[in-house]
Order: C-alpha cells, then structure tokens, then sequence
C-alpha cells in the first residue's frame, strides 16, 4: 500500500468502531479507485451497512485498513 491509498480488493473497515465486536462492525472490499481518495466499496453484510446508512461510495479518511491485498495491479 503506497500513500496511505488502498488497492482493489483490500479488506477495510469503517473507522471509529473500536469497542463494537467484528460482526458489528461495517467490513468491506475496495472494488475501485473513483479518484480523489474516494472508493468503491463492497460491503460483506447489507444489513449492517443500511444500518449505519452507508453507501457504497466513502472517502479515504473514513475507511481502516484491515487487510491488504497485495497483488493487485
């Protein structure tokens, strides 16, 4: 990972979910780079995601690395 960017197809969490367990918590997969620190995400479970009202747009600072995937082009 360069820059503080993400690739396509790292595992990424939405930021600030510190005391809530995992299966609380938004998980998603960066499905592309939109430009301007701005991602595609797929989220693993709709239903939390409509929970917290997210869309499957979301800026760079409210995203947290979980795990990188590293081979990706």
């Amino acid at each position: 990972m360069n820059n503080n960017k993400f690739n396509i197809g790292d595992l990424i969490k939405l930021k600030g979910f510190k005391k809530l367990s995992i299966n609380e918590t938004p998980v998603g997969i960066i499905s592309a780079n939109l430009g301007l620190d701005k991602y595609k995400i797929t989220w693993t479970d709709e239903n939390i995601a409509r929970r917290f009202g997210l869309t499957n747009v979301m800026p760079i600072e409210k995203l947290e690395l979980i795990s990188s995937n590293e081979h990706s082009v």
